[in-house]
């Protein structure tokens, strides 16, 4: 099966209502632990949780040492929208209307020269570019079997394109846009795209033991397939609840935070997709609870719930199978029921 088939699993699961969306079973810790030893989960390899800031709960499951990096696939993707917003902060990129083509010195015309980094932020720019269908021009394994991404992804075909009144296109989800968003990092900071998120970010927050997979002719997959383990996922996560902020120090503005993690496109009831993050509800046992999330194939997900101040993450290998975001998002629901109420901490 191709890598986007679990994605189609997961735009259906979003598709629908909270409650049609996740019909999972409603386990405790312990109840979950016992589920996936018994394989009824499949390949879930990590939990771990944190909230305010101390790890409650970390197991792993797949018998690797503790530490032992896992794919998160298309989860990486949203690093990618931090790795834009340490440019822009750092004054060397000028902000999310900078257009891309003429930037990476390949204009073309339009509707290409008119595509922006806001566009491709969103999963919303004229590249006829869609994961989702694997007839598309533009649909990531096509990229995969060339040498030399960027080529590809500058050459891709345009679409129907139309903006609403919010300046916004039609969403459409394109891994090879998000590529390009590293080529327009690494052309804005002077720096590859990996060595700038270590020394921009991943430094302060002392990760470090993770592998970013490349093309043949060594470019950084900035559109996911980021091998990297829990502990770096709970910092990353803690930092973005905490609008950028880690241990006293302003990594990256808040206001870059809030807009990243604001709604540009509805896919679904109660789901939104900003800055490559996707808004999703997790059940709780208050009903269900609004997270932001990066995501990716396999049930690999990092989820921020700002009511609870935690952060939960899944770590899975389930790759490519229609229920890997069903099991995930069991786990996700039986962290969460795991955690102090913030009502609890209200009372505090």
């Amino acid at each position: 099966m191709h890598r986007f088939a679990s994605f189609l699993m997961l735009v259906w699961f979003m598709a629908a209502s909270p409650a049609m969306a996740q019909p999972l079973p409603d386990y405790s810790i312990a109840e979950l632990e016992a589920a996936i030893a018994a394989g009824k989960l499949d390949r879930i390899a990590v939990l771990a949780a944190e909230q305010h800031g101390e790890t409650v709960y970390e197991k792993r499951f797949d018998g690797e040492a503790a530490g032992t990096p896992i794919d998160i696939r298309s989860a990486g993707k949203s690093l990618t929208a931090l790795a834009v917003g340490a440019a822009i902060a750092d004054g060397a990129l000028a902000g999310v209307d900078v257009a891309v083509w003429p930037y990476l010195g390949h204009p073309r015309g339009e509707p290409w020269n008119s595509i922006t980094v806001a566009d491709l932020l969103g999963m919303s720019s004229a590249l006829d570019c869609n994961d989702w269908d694997r007839k598309s021009p533009g649909q990531e394994e096509r990229m995969y079997r060339t040498r030399v991404w960027r080529d590809f992804a500058l050459a891709l075909p345009a679409r129907d394109y139309v903006r609403d009144q919010r300046g916004e296109g039609t969403f459409s989800y394109c891994t090879a846009g998000v590529f390009l968003l590293g080529q327009v990092v690494e052309r804005a900071t002077g720096e590859r795209f990996d060595a700038y998120v270590q020394r921009r970010l991943f430094d302060p927050l002392e990760i470090d033991g993770l592998a970013w997979r490349h093309s043949r002719s060594g470019e950084i997959q900035s559109g996911g397939q980021l091998t990297i383990g829990s502990d770096a996922l709970l910092k990353i996560g803690r930092m973005v609840l905490d609008g950028g902020r880690w241990k006293g120090e302003q990594l990256l503005p808040k206001s870059w935070i809030d807009a990243m993690l604001s709604p540009r496109h509805q896919l679904g009831e109660h789901v939104y997709y900003g800055h490559l993050w996707w808004s999703t509800p997790i059940r709780s046992p208050r009903g269900y609870e609004g997270a932001w999330m990066m995501k990716g194939n396999g049930g690999n997900l990092v989820a921020i719930l700002r009511d609870y101040d935690a952060v939960l993450v899944v770590q899975a290998e389930n790759y490519n199978r229609e229920d890997a975001d069903r099991h995930a998002f069991t786990a996700l629901a039986a962290l969460l029921a795991s955690l102090e109420p913030p009502e609890a901490a209200t009372a505090r």
